[in-house]
């Protein structure tokens, strides 16, 4: 093989590396639907688990967090057959996320596992040291800041929630107000970019 050949081949693989990156970009701009979903049920439970805190009404925040999870996985489920029946190939990023994601929910439910173990209220700083490396991850992978921006958030809500001393209260407000603007602004925004995307090919055909 001599030195055009190669030339050539190293423009084709940057090639496919580019479209790769704009597949996942806009398999991931797909209205924002994770986010959202997520976004509302963890940011609900959160002012719930505080309004019931601040009622005394302390033995049904565990129903409240239970009750999240079962919807979120239930819906979550439905979405991501009805997303495999759509989808025809999938391209390494595409795959790749998929499998940090589920690394993600993993750990996730060994963190949780964790704090009900140990019975302390500072689980859910590690909840959001997690989120926010997903986010950042994610963010980075498609090329979208307000995930990368919702990350920094998440990280820096976990250190306010190390720094509560156990006051579950004051958690569960932290914790809304960082899914708040760490998960459901930048889910709105991609909501947003899908549509206009979506609207600009309708156009151009």
């Amino acid at each position: 093989m001599n030195r055009d050949d190669d030339h050539i081949t190293r423009e084709q693989s940057f090639g496919i590396i580019e479209q790769m990156i704009a597949a996942a970009k806009n398999e991931h701009r797909e209205k924002g639907d994770g986010w959202l979903i997520w976004g509302w049920l963890l940011f609900i439970a959160s002012i719930v688990s505080a309004i019931l805190v601040a009622t005394g009404h302390n033995n049904f925040i565990g129903w409240v967090w239970i009750g999240m999870v079962v919807i979120g996985f239930t819906i979550g489920f439905f979405l991501s057959e009805k997303r495999k029946k759509k989808d025809v190939v999938t391209t390494y990023i595409q795959d790749l996320l998929t499998k940090l994601g589920a690394g993600f929910f993993i750990s996730l439910f060994v963190m949780i596992a964790a704090s009900y173990i140990t019975r302390s209220y500072y689980g859910f700083g590690y909840y959001y040291v997690l989120y926010a490396f997903w986010m950042f991850i994610h963010g980075s992978a498609i090329r979208f800041r307000p995930l990368i921006i919702g990350a920094f958030i998440n990280w820096a809500a976990a250190l306010a929630i190390f720094f509560t001393r156990d006051n579950f209260f004051f958690v569960m407000i932290i914790s809304s107000i960082a899914i708040l603007a760490g998960y459901l602004i930048p889910g709105y925004m991609l909501r947003s970019q899908f549509k206009k995307s979506h609207k600009a090919k309708s156009e151009s055909r």
